[in-house]
This record gives C-alpha cells, structure tokens and sequence, in this order.
C-alpha cells in the first residue's frame, strides 16, 4: 500500500514539477518515466529542446527540486535532465495519438527505431506533437 501510494505521490509531483518548469519558461521537450531493460527502477527524464538547452534545463530544474515537497519524494537517481534523449522523445511523441495518450502506460513499444519497454509519458511540447501529426 505504502508503495502504491509513493508511486501516485511520484507521478502526481511529476506532473507539477512540468508545471513549474514550463511556467518558468524551461527548455523542456519532453517528460516521461521509463522502466529500461536493463534497469531495476523507473527513471524520471527531463529532455530538453536542444542539446545547447540542458544546461539551462538542468539549472531550472535543481531550483524547483531544491524545495519542498519535491526533495522529500524523489531521490538524485530519480531525475536525469538528458540531451540524448531527444531523439527518443521524438519517436515517442509520433507514437502518441491523442492528448490523452499522456498519462497512460505504455509496455514494450517500438516505434521510429526507439524501443521502450514500460514507458509513461507526462508531457511533450505541443509543436513535437503538432509536427507529428500533420506529417
């Protein structure tokens, strides 16, 4: 029960960790959860637009994850601010069908030559995902 809670207590500060992030005006292209392969815990990324853009993403984000309740809940191997994973964040966003999509977990997934075992996405910048479905 205790680990149930902690994971929706996760997600929902995740959620407004986005926020925040884009109510500062972050570089932030995409966030998403993934459980890899080769990994025994979920990871929280944080892509930033462009690769020049990390460092000021990861700037942002140490501010606001510096404060309550943020520092309480996620642990320092939790959160990775990460320029490889654009390319990954653009291959899940063409994935994606709808806004609703968001939120949802996704399991063992291959689309654009990216392959994602268990993936949740929270967010991806609205013009990825205009690009994606005009195209």
């Amino acid at each position: 029960m205790a680990e149930r809670s902690l994971v929706e207590q996760k997600l929902a500060l995740s959620r407004e960790l986005i926020g925040q992030l884009k109510a500062d005006e972050a570089p932030l292209l995409a966030a998403y959860w993934e459980l890899p392969a080769e990994k025994d815990r979920w990871i929280f990324y944080l892509v930033p637009r462009s690769p020049e853009a990390e460092n000021k993403l990861v700037k942002a984000t140490s501010k606001v994850m510096i404060t309550s309740p943020y520092r309480s809940v996620f642990s320092l191997s939790d959160v990775y601010v990460d320029a490889h994973q654009i390319a990954r964040a653009r291959a899940i966003a063409s994935y994606l069908r709808s806004s609703e999509d968001l939120g949802r977990q996704f399991d063992t997934t291959f689309t654009r030559g990216e392959y994602f075992e268990s993936v949740i996405v929270l967010y991806v910048d609205p013009e990825l995902q205009k690009a994606h479905h005009a195209a």
